[in-house]
Formats: C-alpha cells, sequence, structure tokens
C-alpha cells in the first residue's frame, strides 16, 4: 500500500509523538533494561487463540483494531527469539499507529461534522 503524502504527513506527527514519550519514560524511569519475558507456552497457547478470534472476526465481517492489536501483542508476547520478537513488536507499533491514525481521521471528520452544523 502507498501511502499519500498526508497520511505520511500524519503518520510522521504520530512517530513524533511517540518518540517524544519514549523522551517522557527515559527521563522518569532511565535506560529501562527488563528481560523480555517472553515464549512460554501459555503466551504460545494466547497468542493461538488470539490469532483464531482475528480470524473469525475477519471472517464474519467484525473485524476490529483490537482484534489486530490483540493478536500481534500475543505472537509478539509469545516469540522467545530476539529477531522474530523485535519483528512482531514493530508490528504492535504499527497496528498502534495504525489504529490512531483512524482515530485522528475520525476526529477531524467529526470536528467537520460539527463546524458545518454549527
Amino acid at each position: 500500500m502507498e501511502m499519500t503524502g498526508e497520511s505520511t504527513i500524519e503518520t510522521k506527527k504520530i512517530l513524533q509523538e511517540v518518540s517524544d514519550e519514549r523522551a517522557r519514560q527515559d527521563k522518569k524511569w532511565g535506560e529501562q533494561n527488563h528481560p523480555d519475558g517472553t515464549g512460554d507456552i501459555d503466551q504460545q497457547e494466547q497468542a493461538d487463540y488470539a490469532r483464531a478470534e482475528c480470524d473469525l472476526a475477519a471472517k464474519g465481517g467484525r473485524l476490529t483494531f483490537a482484534h489486530i492489536l490483540e493478536e500481534e501483542f500475543w505472537e509478539a508476547l509469545a516469540e522467545a527469539d530476539k529477531g522474530k520478537l523485535r519483528t512482531e513488536l514493530l508490528q504492535v507499533a504499527a497496528v498502534s499507529v495504525a489504529w490512531i491514525e483512524k482515530l485522528d481521521r475520525d476526529a477531524k471528520k467529526e470536528s467537520e461534522r460539527g463546524s458545518k452544523e454549527g
């Protein structure tokens, strides 16, 4: 999917907000070096369940961002391999950004509707 100029700008704005939040976290907590805590059997089973639920929702025409993010989140937690974990976490971040973009589009539409009515 090719991004339009506007969506590229919106994505960059959101990524700047993410960067700002990371800076706030580092200022508050310092550099974080916790163990990953991923890859156990319970997390793998939860990932399988979330994947199946996401697939069912998609087939049933009721797929939501919550389904997609939950699937990506559990797939990340299920991953023991650091390279694959990184890939899954990027997917969590990408879905989160896509969801924020959708929320921002919804807010813009709502604002435009309100100004037309007012």
